[in-house]
């Protein structure tokens, strides 16, 4: 793979870093995936170059050096969700961007459907044992505001149309795994780190989280899909 994106501008050009993922097993047969172990859904391209930015992939396992490398060129990174695994390379790269706030850079950092459980659980002190069974597979929900959304970072530039969210089934959600609103004020980690902004139910009345955002970096995260409607 070339290194094109030492070459751009980043600030003439806007560049996102994608952590790729493992292939499933579902995949081993698709001579698409021949000498690869790792893939980037065409879903998440497609969502970040229409927004006009273009992707840098960070390879899952790929040398820690070079993924610094990447880092340094880029304006934020997308954790995405979907089939596969990137759970240790996205560690790296949330502690590595966590660093970057830290020393005065704002970097931003967004996470999708696994993305989103990954941080969460980075950040948790019970790890991965926060999530929970929700299992919901393509289907659109309302959002249940927890904060007014016009106070929040995420939702806040919508102004009031963002309560068009809690009337209509905007949000598309296709998960077996999330984490229940209540975890959010036992885990001590959680509660330190996140503001939850908003929930979703599932048809039993479960509720979980639905998008999040921190409270100090510029670190932001939902359950649902928003790259999916498009």
């Amino acid at each position: 793979m070339t290194s094109w994106w030492k070459d751009v501008d980043k600030n003439e050009f806007p560049l996102i870093g994608v952590i790729s993922q493992t292939l499933d097993p579902y995949m081993a047969d698709d001579p698409r995936f021949d000498g690869y172990s790792s893939y980037i859904m065409l879903d998440y391209v497609r969502f970040v170059e229409a927004n006009g930015a273009r992707i840098v992939p960070i390879i899952n396992g790929e040398d820690e050096d070079v993924i610094r490398e990447k880092l340094r060129h880029v304006n934020g990174v997308l954790m995405p969700g979907g089939d596969g695994h990137y759970y240790d390379t996205g560690k790296f790269v949330f502690e590595e961007i966590k660093k970057m706030n830290d020393q005065g850079e704002f970097f931003p950092l967004w996470g999708t459907c696994l993305g989103y459980e990954y941080m969460a659980a980075y950040t948790a002190d019970a790890g991965q044992d926060i999530w929970g069974n929700y299992t919901i597979h393509q289907v659109s929900l309302p959002l249940e505001f927890t904060l007014p959304p016009e106070s929040t970072r995420m939702f806040g530039g919508l102004g009031k149309k963002a309560y068009e969210f809690s009337k209509k089934n905007y949000t598309y959600n296709s998960h077996d795994y999330a984490v229940g609103p209540e975890t959010y004020k036992s885990d001590v980690g959680l509660k330190d780190f996140w503001s939850v902004t908003s929930t979703s139910s599932l048809n039993d009345g479960r509720k979980f989280v639905a998008s999040i955002e921190s409270f100090k970096y510029p670190f932001f995260a939902t359950q649902f899909h928003p790259e999916r409607p498009s």
